[in-house]
């Protein structure tokens, strides 16, 4: 493995470990903002490693555009904290949330890829990236579904 897939795994495993903290702790502490701003760094290394793996394809593709739209997410579910517009914290949460699942979908793609067991399931490069696609989808509805209740008992506690 190379120097930048060692720091997009590196990375990609540490944004895992501190989201799942962020997610999970008291929303507003010290602690939450400091593990938040740790998160978003790792993302951002996640995001800026990916656009320069090329290994699997030869060529920009899809997971580099996924890799895009979770830069875009990040940034957006940063901007509500900057600006406390109306339902600012509602939106953090919300893309927040969007980052990490996104994360957890990428993790379950990758690992399709560089488990044997897994990738040798499938007949092309393609195919892998046809269904990891479709685990994205299912994530996204799956969090769709979950999300918007686990945000209220979150919201009511801040």
């Amino acid at each position: 493995m190379g120097t930048l897939a060692s720091i997009h795994v590196t990375s990609a495993v540490i944004s895992m470990v501190l989201g799942a903290f962020v997610l999970l702790d008291v929303k507003g502490t010290l602690a939450h903002r400091a593990l938040g701003v740790a998160y978003v760094l790792a993302m951002l290394m996640v995001n800026f490693s990916t656009l320069g793996l090329y290994r699997l394809l030869g060529t920009f593709g899809p997971f580099h555009v996924l890799a895009l739209i979770s830069f875009v997410v990040l940034l957006i579910g940063m901007i509500p904290l900057f600006r406390r517009k109306k339902n600012w914290l509602q939106l953090h949460y919300r893309f927040m949330c969007g980052s990490y699942v996104g994360l957890l979908a990428a993790a379950t793609a990758e690992a399709m890829i560089r488990i044997p067991a897994i990738r040798n399931l499938f007949q092309s490069p393609q195919q892998v990236i046809w269904v990891s696609i479709g685990i994205a989808v299912t994530y996204s509805v799956a969090a769709r579904l979950v999300l918007p209740r686990l945000e209220q008992r979150v919201l009511a506690r801040v």
